[in-house]
């Protein structure tokens, strides 16, 4: 695999630092410093969004005010399996706190048992919610546990039929991205909403191949911080 170089890439890695969703804080154990820091890499470098759990959402928003770098509400997280009630009133919350993306987990255990007409009420009520803000919504499918093409085109399916902006692969506690699930999903909704890649994704080579194959927004943490200070790429500036 090729490996980027700076400043011989410096074009091709400018293209993707704004694709990127930071992750970095999205931990059980985040300390006010990691959260600082997180807030700190991510207006350095440009990225798309901090991606959060609803306790950081006010600080996050409050940090990036005025910045192009949008806070993230990860609602559901990350099973999914929360009462539909819960997570609507979840992302109702961090919304009015400042969160502009929200990304949610669809239920999995209720789409593994064959309830369509859940998952999909879910998703729409969603998305209509997160319309009132002008917000759109990420459906997390969690591809970890759908065991064939057909489940995740499905799942896909529901995503884009509730309205979604974005189906995401995963929320990286379950299984991780590859090259194959991108490009289905690309193939069979790239027209009609956008693929973010996440779960796994630890390089910057990693997130030009996916972008390469349709990925609009990939996620990462830490290593792609630790990558750019390595190769000397000082910030976006």
């Amino acid at each position: 695999m090729y490996v980027l170089k700076y400043p011989e890439d410096e074009p091709l890695i400018r293209s993707i630092l704004p694709k990127i969703d930071y992750s970095d804080a999205l931990v059980p154990d985040c300390s006010n410093e990691r959260l600082s820091k997180t807030c700190d890499d991510a207006l350095k470098y440009g990225f798309a969004a901090v991606a959060v759990y609803p306790m950081s959402i006010e600080y996050v928003a409050k940090r990036l005010a005025g910045s192009s770098v949008h806070t993230q509400i990860a609602t559901g997280f990350p099973c999914g399996n929360h009462l539909t009630e819960t997570k609507l009133l979840e992302a109702k919350l961090g919304l009015e706190l400042g969160a502009n993306e929200v990304d949610m987990v669809i239920s999995i255990q209720r789409f593994l048992n064959g309830d369509d007409n859940y998952c999909l009420e879910e998703i729409h009520r969603m998305v209509e919610l997160a319309a009132g803000y002008n917000v759109g919504v990420k459906v997390i499918i969690e591809v970890g546990f759908l065991k064939n093409d057909e489940m995740k085109i499905k799942a896909g399916s529901l995503a884009v039929a509730g309205g979604a902006e974005y189906i995401k692969l995963a929320t990286g506690w379950w299984g991780r991205a590859n090259s194959h699930d991108v490009a289905l999903l690309v193939e069979n909704f790239g027209d009609k909403v956008k693929i973010k890649a996440s779960s796994g994704i630890i390089s910057l080579e990693d997130m030009a191949n996916y972008i390469s194959i349709g990925a609009s927004r990939v996620a990462g943490r830490i290593d792609i911080v630790n990558q750019l200070e390595a190769m000397g790429f000082g910030s976006i500036a």
